[in-house]
């Protein structure tokens, strides 16, 4: 009897399944981005990861400009993550819902926004312009400018 399950036992370890599409480092975890444009849309990507400072790419809409932005890094782009969107002001309600909706960002998401949002990412790391959001909404510089909150003004 024993002999039947020895087989069986040695073959367990291969039969996991474990494919290297679901490891943590095989994808880019989005940290910041920055959106501008109407019809072609301009987005600067910033990361958790220490590998890629930012990546910039366009595209007709978001979903081209991510799919452009994942050529570029070799990898598929989480957006769950994500702790700070900077807008233009350009389409910022579709610009919100669309990340919301399809891109999953957390609804804990800092909005905030400026002209020169590429130029911010590029040259600051993505925590520090977080905190420094954060930090003005505390002391009553800034309103409080979750996603959630900010979606729902320009909805009203």
């Amino acid at each position: 009897m024993l002999k039947r399950f020895i087989p069986v036992m040695l073959a367990l370890p291969f039969l996991t399944g474990c494919a290297s599409s679901g490891l943590v480092h095989d994808k880019d975890y989005l940290r910041a981005v920055s959106v501008s444009g109407t019809e072609n849309k301009q987005v600067t990507f910033s990361f958790f990861s220490d590998g890629i400072d930012t990546v910039y790419a366009e595209g007709e809409g978001l979903e081209q400009a991510l799919e452009n932005a994942e050529l570029i890094t070799g990898r598929p782009i989480f957006t769950g993550y994500t702790e700070l969107v900077i807008l233009d002001g350009s389409d910022s309600e579709e610009t919100l819902e669309h990340l919301l909706r399809d891109w999953k960002i957390s609804p804990d998401c800092t909005v905030t926004y400026s002209k020169n949002g590429r130029e911010l990412l590029e040259e600051n790391p993505a925590e520090v312009l977080t905190g420094q959001v954060r930090q003005a909404e505390k002391q009553g510089l800034v309103p409080e400018s979750g996603i959630i909150t900010v979606l729902g003004e320009l909805l009203r």
